[in-house]
């Protein structure tokens, strides 16, 4: 069920990408050396190459033809052939190709593609420097000629140059913005803080703030290239900080930031989703339902249908009331002697919910476990509510008595009035949630043989917390 939206919304992204034209697309290839070889163009979404967009056949003379009624949105596609593929840019949708097969970026030869004559340009003048600076490089590890890396460095410098004049000379070029976009905001010196010595936390604060100013939020073509989801992706993993409430905070940063593109912003929106929906991290779920009912649910997800958005609806009406922080919903389970045992009558330090089931194989295993590491820390002022999810008792009491379950709390729903699945969303067991005192949800779906080191992590954290109130 979890990974259940992350497909549903690749889906419609993968599906909704080729919109309706009039114009079409005419792109023609001659690969010198292939030959009578069926070949397909494919195209880049965020980092992933979808192949098979269109299929074409080499004549026996290399000749490639890609037509169709609808034009291709630009970005950076890929012609497949035997054993490799060219890299090519669609913006023009009309136009042609030749090269060799061996050597393919040296031989290019282009028509009717500004685009494409800017990307060659560049690809070759790279690889041509690139290949003498290899060679140096190997000479100077050898014999350490200063003269040698003086020319590596003049090497560098004329790549360094060429790609200035290109900013230059095409600023609206994709290539351009895929080489501008890549490269890091200069950080300048640190403020001095009042004692005199310079602020540790500036190169971070600027760094994050400017971060997106080398790239064209408003050209929708970089989602379609590798690069627009690399930077994405490094934002979030090395600039946020991983807990909900900064994840939320940035992301919506970062989407108002995006707002006036629709690609942009509707792959950014799909990524952090996908990425925090997948985690395996505890309490990432909050960034689940505030994504969902910030964007999916207020109808700013103008691309996902009905159906889905009602799926949406249903999960996270189930997850918000059970995320950390919030208050455990009251149950009302009975002992094995029928007598009601409220789930907020336990007073304890910390309360283990445990879920479980007595036909479980997990559980079987589970309780027995949970049971020993109870009886060992009982003294510690925790106390365990043993909720079996079974309808039937006799399973129930026969697994009790078999394993000598006495000293915690055994209930069961002897009154029939629980939908666990809805109330505590246990759609497979076991399931564990450790309250507080005030029976709220500081875990959940932890492991019995993670509860030792939880439980060390979250006494450390509440005194320290303790000591910076005062």
């Amino acid at each position: 069920m979890k990974k259940l939206f992350t497909l549903l919304l690749l889906f419609t992204f993968t599906s909704t990408i080729f919109g309706a034209g009039n114009e079409g697309h005419n792109i023609k290839f001659k690969i010198k050396g292939l030959r009578d070889s069926v070949c397909y163009i494919g195209y880049y979404y965020g980092k992933t190459a979808y192949t098979k967009q269109d299929t074409a056949k080499a004549d026996a003379e290399g000749n490639l033809v890609f037509k169709g009624k609808k034009p291709l949105p630009g970005g950076v596609y890929l012609l497949v052939i035997p054993k490799a593929y060219i890299e090519f840019i669609v913006s023009e949708q009309t136009f042609s190709m030749e090269t060799d097969y061996d050597e393919p970026v040296l031989h290019m030869k282009i028509k009717g593609s500004p685009e494409n004559e800017i990307f060659y340009r560049y690809q070759k003048f790279t690889y041509e420097k690139g290949s003498l600076a290899d060679s140096l490089s190997k000479v100077f590890k050898q014999n350490k000629d200063e003269k040698i890396k003086k020319r590596i460095e003049a090497i560098d410098k004329d790549v360094t140059d060429f790609r200035k004049k290109l900013f230059v000379d095409y600023p609206q070029s994709l290539t351009t913005k895929l080489l501008k976009g890549a490269t890091d905001v200069v950080i300048p010196d640190a403020p001095l803080l009042p004692d005199g010595k310079p602020d540790s936390t500036f190169p971070y604060r600027y760094y994050k703030a400017h971060y997106f100013d080398n790239i064209d939020l408003t050209d929708e073509r970089l989602v379609r290239t590798p690069f627009f989801h690399s930077r994405i992706e490094k934002y979030f993993k090395n600039l946020v900080v991983q807990d909900p409430d900064s994840i939320n905070h940035d992301a919506d940063e970062v989407l108002e930031k995006m707002k006036l593109n629709k690609e942009m912003f509707k792959y950014t929106l799909w990524h952090v989703f996908n990425t925090y929906e997948s985690s395996q991290l505890m309490g990432m779920d909050a960034v689940t339902v505030h994504m969902t009912r910030k964007y999916y649910l207020s109808g700013r997800a103008w691309w996902v249908d009905t159906a889905t958005l009602r799926q949406m609806k249903k999960r996270v009406d189930i997850m918000e009331p059970l995320l950390l922080n919030k208050q455990a919903p009251p149950l009302y389970s009975t002992d094995t002697n029928g007598k009601t045992i409220p789930l907020y009558n336990i007073q304890a330090k910390y309360t283990i919910l445990f879920f479980w089931d007595s036909d479980c194989w997990h559980c079987q295993k589970e309780t027995p476990e949970l049971y020993e590491w109870y009886v060992k820390n009982k003294n510690k002022g925790i106390a365990v509510y043993a909720h079996n999810i079974e309808r039937r008792p006799q399973g129930w009491k026969n697994f009790i008595h078999k394993n000598k379950l006495y000293e915690w709390i055994n209930v069961q729903d002897g009154n029939l009035i629980t939908d666990h699945k809805t109330l505590y969303d246990i759609y497979s067991t076991p399931v564990l949630y450790i309250l507080d005192a005030d029976k709220k949800i500081i875990a959940k779906r932890v492991a019995v043989d993670q509860l030792d080191e939880f439980f060390k992590k979250y006494e450390r954290f509440t005194q320290n917390r303790k000591e910076n109130k005062k």
